[in-house]
């Protein structure tokens, strides 16, 4: 299973190559497609003025370019879905719910954005921002693991805008179910830091224009560590959080044995 940060603007060449060189069959996409760039951000917004799509679930979904590519089977899973979104936008007071819709409906997006990202996200930091998720995303979740317990899906490609923090998400939980030592996964997510390092100036650009702090391009010290408490203050650990996401017995154990990998020594 391979996490990288977003492959379609990959060059033609790299793209082949997840094929001929690395094999790959399945790649799950994390991001909305509300908006490419900035899409977990955007999709609040629009969820306001689709109240009746509120109560679906997010589904997998092909995505027309990656169908030039042989062999791939590509699905979308929106991992902040509209349970996410519903969730962000009650936490609105009413004048910043009265600027949201005025600002949407005059179709000025980037002032719709930037009173949602001031008024919930930045004062909330990654780290609870990720536990909403975790509280709110269970049938998209469902849907990424149900691909992950199928042997057919592998090798597997999995990310989402940075892939530090969706794909950081389930990475996390991934290997936690397959009893990874938490310090070896606490040192696997903030890699990912140094990884974002040649696109940090875009990605801290970026941020700053829809009112978001520059610790949002960082791993936050303590993710880890926050998520394995409120996972077995919660639900008593990892297996018991997602057995009540859905994701059964059977289930969890197919996807150990589809990422374990036998000792030959």
């Amino acid at each position: 299973m391979l996490t990288v940060i977003q492959p379609d603007k990959a060059a033609a060449d790299d793209q082949v190559a997840l094929t001929t060189i690395y094999g790959i069959r399945t790649i799950i996409d994390l991001r909305s497609k509300s908006l490419p760039v900035l899409s977990s951000f955007m999709s609040p917004c629009l969820t306001i003025l689709r109240s009746e799509h509120l109560a679906q679930a997010q589904k997998p979904t092909p995505d027309p370019s990656y169908l030039s590519i042989p062999g791939i089977n590509y699905q979308l899973i929106s991992l902040n879905g509209s349970a996410f979104e519903r969730a962000l936008v009650r936490k609105l007071p009413w004048g910043g719910m009265a600027r949201l819709l005025y600002h949407f409906v005059t179709s000025n997006r980037p002032a719709a954005i930037r009173t949602l990202t001031t008024t919930v996200m930045a004062p909330q930091g990654l780290t609870p921002l990720g536990l909403t998720t975790l509280s709110t995303s269970h049938s998209e979740l469902l849907a990424i693991f149900t691909l992950l317990s199928l042997p057919t899906s592998y090798p597997l490609l999995i990310h989402c805008t940075q892939g530090k923090d969706r794909t950081g998400l389930v990475i996390l939980l991934v290997l936690l179910l397959c009893w990874v030592p938490v310090g070896a996964i606490d040192k696997d997510y903030r890699a990912s830091e140094r990884e974002l390092v040649p696109e940090l100036e875009a990605r801290l650009e970026e941020l700053r224009a829809i009112g978001l702090g520059d610790d949002f391009a960082e791993c936050p010290k303590g993710f880890v560590e926050t998520v394995l408490w409120w996972l077995a203050d919660r639900w008593g650990g990892v297996e018991g959080y997602l057995e009540g996401v859905g994701v059964g017995p059977e289930m969890r154990e197919q996807v150990r044995a589809n990422l374990r990998v036998e000792d030959r020594g």
